[in-house]
C-alpha cells in the first residue's frame, strides 16, 4: 500500500467555496451604486434645506416691505404680494389705477404744449398820410389757440413769455430801409424792437434784409403789428424772405 504525504491528508475545500473573478466584480459594482445612490439621497436634502432657508428670507423680506409701504390706496393691492393673495378684481384695479396715472401725466403733457404761430406775407399796403407800409399775414404754422392772426395785426390770447421773432427782405434803393414791431396793449403804443438796414443804390443789387428777435411779456388782449416806416415801400413776399414767428415759453 503506497504511503500518504501529508499534503494529500489536508482536507480539501468545496468547489463553491471559492469566488471567481465575476462574482468580486458585480459584489464591487453594488457597492459603488449605494454608495452613490446614499450621496444623491445627501445632496437633495441639502438643496431642500438651501431651497427653505431661501423662501423664508424672502418671506422675511416681502413682510418687511409691506410694513415699510404702509397701508395700499383704497382699491389697490400691493403689486409685490402673490397672485394667490390677490383676487382678480384687486389686480385688475391695481392695472387700472396705473393706466389711468399714465394717462393722468400724458393728459398734462398734452396741455402744456407751447403756443406757435409762424406767419408769412400776402400782401401789403402803403399809407401815405402816415409814411408806413404795413404787411397783411396769413399762417402757415399755428399750434395752440394763444396766438391769432388777423390781417395786419396778431392778436395774444394767452398770457405769457413768448419768442418773438421777424425778418423783412427788402428790395429798394432808398438808402435805409427798416421794420418796427410795436404792441398796442390797453390803448397805449410801444415799439418791441426795431431794425434798419442800408440799401445799395444800384436796383439790381438792392437787396439786404433785415431780421429782429426777442423774448417778451405778452398779455391777453396784447395786438402787435409788423410796420415799415416808408411809404411805397418795396419787399419780398416770399415765405422764404419775410416772415413773423411766436413760441410760447
Amino acid at each position: 500500500m503506497p504511503a500518504l504525504s501529508p499534503a494529500s491528508l489536508a482536507p480539501q475545500g468545496f468547489p463553491g467555496d471559492r469566488e471567481s473573478p465575476v462574482q468580486e466584480r458585480a459584489l464591487s459594482l453594488a457597492l459603488w451604486l449605494s454608495w452613490g445612490a446614499a450621496l444623491g439621497a445627501v445632496a437633495c436634502a441639502m438643496a431642500l434645506l438651501i431651497q427653505q432657508t431661501e423662501l423664508q428670507n424672502l418671506r422675511r423680506e416681502v413682510a418687511w416691505l409691506q410694513r415699510t409701504a404702509g397701508p395700499p390706496q383704497k382699491g389697490e393691492g400691493y403689486p409685490w404680494q402673490s397672485l394667490q393673495e390677490q383676487s382678480p378684481d384687486d389686480l385688475g384695479t391695481w392695472n387700472g389705477g396705473r393706466s389711468r396715472r399714465r394717462r393722468a401725466v400724458l393728459t398734462h403733457k398734452q396741455k402744456k404744449k407751447h403756443s406757435v404761430l409762424h406767419l408769412v406775407p400776402v400782401n401789403i399796403t402803403s399809407k401815405e398820410d402816415s409814411d408806413v407800409t404795413e404787411v397783411m399775414w396769413q399762417p402757415t404754422l399755428k399750434r395752440g389757440r394763444g396766438l391769432e392772426a388777423q390781417g395786419y395785426v396778431v392778436r395774444v390770447w394767452d398770457t405769457g413769455i413768448y419768442l418773438l421773432y421777424s425778418q423783412v427782405l427788402f428790395h429798394d434803393v432808398t438808402f435805409t430801409m427798416g421794420q418796427v414791431v410795436s404792441r398796442e396793449s390797453q390803448g397805449r403804443q410801444e415799439t418791441l424792437f426795431r431794425c434798419v438796414q442800408s440799401m445799395p443804390s444800384n436796383p439790381d443789387r438792392a437787396y439786404n434784409s433785415c431780421y429782429s428777435a426777442g423774448v417778451f411779456h405778452l398779455y391777453q388782449g396784447d395786438i402787435l403789428s409788423v410796420i415799415i416806416p416808408r411809404a411805397m415801400a418795396k419787399l419780398s413776399l416770399s415765405p422764404h424772405g419775410t416772415f413773423l414767428g411766436f413760441v410760447k415759453l
